[in-house]
């Protein structure tokens, strides 16, 4: 099996041998499609699934496959990894491909040297063959003429000779359409018959399916014309070059689908050479390269493998599961934000300084008076002395309590100091105070009696002697001396 991977069409062989040693070719060709969805290899790997569908219906095996690309990077392409099955190939170069259909044909064995002009979808390439050795020089690339220049001028003057055309094409879509047909059609047209007289032709479907449209050979020569011209120009150039380096060809092979024109090979007009023109010039590239994968030898070096990645589409179920957790944690994301959001604004503010009441840092004074006994006694001579007791009343002084001063080893927590707080007009909040200290029962100076039944017996005294009685101080005070008049304590008059 052969493959020519062009840019614009993609052309497949089937080429088995008789008894005899003549060669069969079944063809395909698929249009390249840049919205099928497919990548390069992809596309290439269907079109072998169809020629292998083919072989299995005519009960045939299929032997090695041959893929021929024009450049390099091309060829790079189609060993990446593409869709559909994973399969080993033999990649070539297209200008070998051609050398080597040439070759096996005998068809240029006659000459010194060759010209040959490889007319196909995106431009024209020109080289020089050498048959006894294969040898290829004089590499030259030029857009001058192509097939799709060629399908944009004949969709051209059709719409001018035809207003309907002009209506139905002004959308991109429907001139993409129009230019589609206007390359199928051109390839149905039989072309250089005789007696057509260019008047038989293929028919053109409208757009939309809203019509049909003659499409003749005479239609094609004029679209063809100006720029046959151009590439007459780079032809002779071309060949002067190759004078000029010491090469004399003797004959010019047409090869590529715009070499079936005969519009086209009169290209060589001016020069003596003989014109070889192959029966099925689209399909030399891909019987070549059918023809260097059957070679055993030096040419294994070029195997390689295509496809064995899954095509996935855009509806399939993994792009739409990675899809679906995209919006999911979109979803949770836009819900958490506005949680927080909806969060802060109902959070109550916090206290501050200014707005907690002010709390008494002091007990609570009491409001009754504590009274107090005090006896001055004044002796006036010659008189009998007269006690006089005296009732007066005493506010009762508060001890200061001791501030506790920081520790410095204490954590910093500890010794965090709160400022003091404004006093508030507000209303005040009572506060249990240990104020004033609580007393004990005993006088000063006493030691206060433990009863025994609470001690231990080894700590019970060892001397029986009765502890003495605690003073009785609510018998009638004594007379004290006199003390000093103070300010707080009235001076009795005598009487």
């Amino acid at each position: 099996m052969g493959v020519s991977a062009g840019a614009g069409m993609i052309h497949y062989v089937l080429l088995t041998r008789d008894d005899l040693g003549r060669s069969v070719v079944d063809s395909r060709v698929i249009d390249v499609d840049p919205t099928d969805g497919l990548d390069g290899p992809g596309r290439v790997n269907a079109g072998i699934d169809v020629m292998l569908s083919a072989a299995r219906e005519a009960d045939a095996r299929v032997g090695p496959i041959g893929v021929a690309a024009r450049t390099t990077a091309q060829r790079r392409h189609l060993r990446s990894r593409g869709s559909g099955p994973r399969r080993q190939i033999r990649l070539v170069a297209e200008d070998e491909a051609v050398v080597a259909y040439l070759a096996d044909t005998g068809e240029i064995d006659r000459f010194s040297a060759a010209v040959v002009v490889d007319c196909g979808d995106t431009g024209m390439t020109m080289y020089t063959v050498d048959p006894q050795n294969r040898q290829i020089t004089a590499v030259e690339r030029s857009t001058v003429i192509s097939g799709r220049r060629l399908d944009r001028a004949i969709a051209e003057g059709l719409t001018a000779d035809n207003p309907a055309l002009g209506d139905s094409s002004r959308t991109r879509a429907g001139r993409s359409e129009l230019i589609s047909a206007c390359r199928t059609a051109k390839e149905e047209i039989a072309y250089g018959g005789a007696g057509s007289g260019g008047t038989e032709g293929s028919s053109v479907t409208l757009p939309g399916g809203s019509g049909r449209v003659s499409l003749t050979e005479s239609h094609v020569a004029g679209a063809v014309e100006p720029m046959v011209r151009e590439a007459r120009e780079v032809f002779d150039r071309y060949v002067a070059d190759v004078a000029a380096r010491g090469i004399n060809p003797d004959a010019v092979v047409f090869v590529g689908g715009l070499a079936n024109l005969p519009a086209v090979r009169e290209i060589t007009q001016g020069h003596d050479f003989d014109t070889v023109c192959p029966s099925a010039p689209e399909l030399v590239a891909a019987t070549g390269a059918a023809l260097l994968a059957g070679e055993s030898g030096p040419s294994t070096a070029r195997l390689a493998f295509i496809g064995g990645r899954p095509q996935r589409e855009w509806l399939s179920a993994m792009p739409l599961a990675v899809a679906g957790a995209i919006i999911a944690a979109a979803l949770i994301t836009v819900y958490a934000v506005s949680s927080s959001f909806a969060e802060r604004q109902v959070t109550e503010p916090s206290p501050s300084v200014d707005s907690v009441p002010a709390v008494a840092t002091t007990s609570e004074q009491r409001s009754d008076p504590v009274p107090t006994t005090s006896a001055p006694v004044t002796r006036v001579p010659d008189q009998p002395v007269e006690q006089t007791f005296e009732q007066t009343f005493e506010q009762p002084t508060v001890p200061q309590q001791p501030v506790p001063t920081p520790d410095r080893d204490a954590p910093g927590w500890a010794t965090t100091e709160l400022a003091p707080t404004s006093p508030s007009t507000g209303t005040s909040t009572r506060t249990l105070s240990p104020y004033p200290w609580p007393t004990m029962p005993f006088a000063p100076g006493t030691t206060p009696r433990i009863p025994p039944d609470l001690l231990p017996k080894e700590l019970l005294p060892s001397s029986p002697a009765p502890t003495p009685p605690p003073p009785d101080h609510s018998a009638t005070p004594r007379a004290e001396a006199p003390a000093a008049p103070s300010s707080s304590s009235p001076v009795p008059v005598p009487r």
